[in-house]
């Protein structure tokens, strides 16, 4: 049986080849990338730009949080920040491989 659909769980393959798409699970408003490797992984929010490229250290977290805001901003404040299907970044692993657990939150 699923868990509450307002909170899910992904595990995502990184190499050091490709960039893998980080593609929202659901309509969300939080997501968080654990690096479960033992190894850095770099974040990227343009595959090809390395001018948007981040790290996230072994063993920590990346937090994106976008929370509704007041009626008064231009989009309403409702809705989800990324809707399901969504590319949100990509990542790739500084060396050999690992996973990544991603953790989506609407």
């Amino acid at each position: 049986m699923a868990s509450n659909p307002n909170y899910v769980k992904k595990q995502l393959a990184v190499d050091t080849v490709s960039w893998t798409a980080i593609i929202a699970a659901i309509d969300c408003m939080a997501v968080a990338i654990k690096n479960s490797a033992l190894v850095d992984l770099r974040i990227r929010t343009d595959s090809s730009d390395a001018t948007t490229q981040d790290t996230i250290p072994a063993g920590s977290l990346e937090t994106i949080v976008a929370p509704r805001h007041d009626s008064g901003v231009q989009d309403g404040g409702s809705g989800a920040r990324f809707l399901a299907g969504d590319t949100i970044a990509y990542l790739q692993a500084a060396s050999g491989t690992g996973p990544a657990l991603l953790t989506f939150v609407r």
